[in-house]
């Protein structure tokens, strides 16, 4: 029984590493690999079989499947990237029902404090007239506020708008439509992601 609590907790901590591999990488190029969406599905059922306690995994995977859906209604409308749509949706497998709430929330703040943060770098570090800082600030505040709109669906399992995309990743599609900002909203998923973890890690 001890043993397969340690195992419990060793997976739930790969799950963590994946996380901040994620937030790392779409920190830097805007980008979230399906390697990383896909390892973080797969590895769910290993958590499933090693909990110490009854793990209601239907329900995680109808949450996963209706993020999913309503994820790529905002992906086809391009108020999401593939890459946020995929990660989101993983995650979500690991928050359940039980936990999307806080999932959400804590994924929303994550989301609009990043913006605020770059809409405040932007201001400080731009050297352009003033006309073009308050361009760019707009752009951040929609971008969150997009963010957030899309967020506020997850009460039915939603997922979080970001930059779009038509690679499977975040990155913007140069031929198509501008998105709507380019913010890596995959670092706030995984913070969320995070403190799902931490709530998993206390359950056991």
């Amino acid at each position: 029984m001890f043993a397969n609590l340690l195992l419990n907790q060793a997976v739930i901590g790969i799950f963590v590493g994946l996380l901040v591999a994620v937030a790392i990488i779409d920190v830097r190029h805007l980008t979230i690999s399906n390697r990383y969406c896909a390892a973080i599905a797969l590895l769910y059922p290993i958590y499933v079989i090693t909990a110490p306690y009854g793990v209601d995994w239907i329900d995680a995977a109808i949450v996963g499947a209706v993020a999913l859906v309503i994820g790529f209604l905002l992906f086809s409308m391009r108020f999401a990237g593939g890459g946020d749509v995929k990660f989101f949706a993983a995650v979500s497998l690991w928050a359940g029902s039980h936990w999307l709430a806080e999932y959400v929330f804590v994924t929303a703040v994550g989301g609009g404090v990043y913006a605020i943060c770059m809409m405040i770098h932007r201001r400080l570090t731009s050297k352009r007239k003033a006309s073009s800082d308050v361009g760019l600030t707009a752009r951040a505040a929609a971008s969150a506020n997009v963010f957030l709109g899309g967020l506020m669906l997850a009460s039915s399992g939603a997922t979080v708008p970001g930059p779009s995309g038509t690679d499977g990743t975040t990155k913007p599609n140069p031929e198509g439509p501008p998105p709507v900002g380019d913010l890596p909203y995959g670092a706030a998923i995984s913070f969320g992601g995070i403190v799902v973890a931490a709530m998993l890690l206390m359950r056991g």
